[in-house]
């Protein structure tokens, strides 16, 4: 079980990992934890002082336009369609003599 585990199994644990790593290997893994470690620490500290400070208050700025309250009349609204334009004059013109066209016999297909 894990929860059997003593110091001399540590140690074999310690002397393989070292083995296989090597020194140089695990001190520089170490030194790359601790920065990562101070450097998150820093950052919720940061984080922490922003949240104290207050922020600054808006003040709503306001524009009177008008002291005089308006009355509104209903204005008479002009057509909003456009009358016809007047067809222009036409001079007669003297009419062909109709032709008879012969009936057509099948269906008319418009």
């Amino acid at each position: 079980m894990i929860g059997d585990i003593g110091i001399p199994e540590l140690l074999i644990i310690l002397a393989v990992v070292m083995l296989l790593f090597g020194a140089g290997k695990i001190s520089s893994l170490g030194k790359d934890l601790g920065t990562s470690v101070k450097e998150f620490r820093k950052a919720i500290k940061d984080e922490d002082a922003e949240k104290a400070q207050p922020a600054p208050q808006a003040t709503p700025t306001y524009q009177v336009l008008d002291a005089q309250p308006q009355q509104y009349v209903a204005q008479p609204q002009p057509p909003q369609y456009a009358p016809p334009p007047a067809a222009p004059a036409q001079q007669p013109q003297a009419q062909a003599p109709a032709q008879s066209v012969p009936p057509s016999t099948g269906p008319k297909v418009f």
